[in-house]
């Protein structure tokens, strides 16, 4: 006699809460790490000049002067701060270049005191950068 099997067909079943929790999580971490750019720019207004060049694109910092005195060096803005702290910040900013083969663009807010820019100078100079390059905007 012969006995005939039965096969059981099993149907797989896709479980989502696994998937789900993991997707949440990737979630969870993506917004965790990254970071939201803050626009940290200052306005400033370039003074005119008639012999205005255009500038440049090679490697070089930027340093930004406003009106009331304050720096801003690679995003961050700086207020009374004595010139060896900014000299640092330009230091850091080298990345291991030699400060003899950087230049500095400064852009300078034409209502800017003239002592602003006479500090901004004497930072780069502590700093060890001599290629100084004040910004202008040509005039229309």
């Amino acid at each position: 006699m012969a006995f005939a099997r039965r096969r059981r067909r099993h149907e797989g079943v896709l479980e989502l809460t696994p998937l789900i929790d993991v997707i949440f999580l990737l979630l969870i971490f993506f917004m965790v790490s990254t970071s939201f750019v803050v626009n940290r720019e200052i306005t400033i207004k370039l003074p005119e000049s008639t012999s205005a060049a255009s500038e440049s694109k090679d490697q070089q910092l930027i340093m930004l002067v406003d009106a009331a005195g304050g720096f801003l060096i690679a995003g961050n803005l700086y207020r009374d701060t004595s010139v060896e702290a900014l000299a640092e910040v330009l230091r850091g900013q080298l990345g291991g270049q030699t400060a003899d083969r950087v230049s500095i663009r400064l852009d300078v807010d034409e209502a800017t005191d003239y002592r602003f820019v006479i500090k901004a100078m004497d930072v780069c100079r502590a700093a060890g950068i001599s290629d100084v390059r004040l910004n202008t905007r040509g005039k229309n």
